[in-house]
């Protein structure tokens, strides 16, 4: 049973994205805040401290999301283009929600306004986003005798940086309405047969 306390944080947190978005964080208050979610500032305080507080809460519910993805094990007895083909086209759909994108402008946002903060929350952002638990599935890989990769974080940062500038960067910068599904599936199926061309082990002849 969801308790009542958690469902006034989810709406304080949901209240707090859109201040941000509107206000922008240095001009965000947590009156502001307290009133648009409806909730005392009283009540607010209890659950978070400060404004800074709250939005480190805001990534860090968003990286629990994106690790709830990311359970990903190399099968051996699956082809490999088969094998990356769902599991980026699961990620890829993730990244393109809602939720997703409003966070990282937030992000985005806070890192260009405030050095201080920007390298604490990149390094949070950046552990959700950009190794979508692949190092671990291409390290199985070639545990299992089918991939052949020297530089795996290159191969990762290559391999998803190709998908990104079709299907991620321009929706998140430009506004750009998200990809469809068969939009996704058709530039992930050719990043997937350049990573096999270049990583997947040789068959001997």
């Amino acid at each position: 049973m969801i308790k009542r306390s958690d469902i006034k944080q989810e709406d304080i947190i949901k209240s707090a994205i859109e201040v941000f978005l509107q206000k922008g964080f240095e001009q965000a208050s947590m009156e502001g805040i307290s009133k648009h979610a409806g909730v005392s500032k009283r009540t607010l305080y209890k659950y978070y401290p400060n404004k800074d507080a709250l939005f480190e809460v805001i990534v860090d519910k968003l990286m629990c999301r994106f690790n709830d993805q990311c359970e990903l094990k190399f099968e051996p007895s699956v082809s490999v283009a088969q094998q990356l083909s769902e599991l980026t086209l699961k990620q890829m759909c993730y990244i393109n929600t809602a939720d997703f994108q409003i966070t990282a402008r937030l992000v985005m946002a806070e890192c260009i306004r405030c050095a201080n903060t920007s390298a604490l929350l990149m390094k949070k952002f950046n552990a959700i986003e950009d190794s979508y638990g692949l190092c671990q599935w291409i390290t199985q890989g070639i545990e299992a005798g089918q991939l052949v990769v020297d530089d795996i974080p290159l191969a990762v940062e290559q391999y998803i940086g190709s998908i990104k500038a079709i299907v991620f960067w321009p929706q998140l910068l430009a506004h750009q309405p998200p990809p469809s599904c068969e939009e996704l599936k058709k530039v992930i199926e050719s990043a997937v047969t350049s990573f096999v061309a270049t990583y997947a082990a040789k068959t001997p002849a």
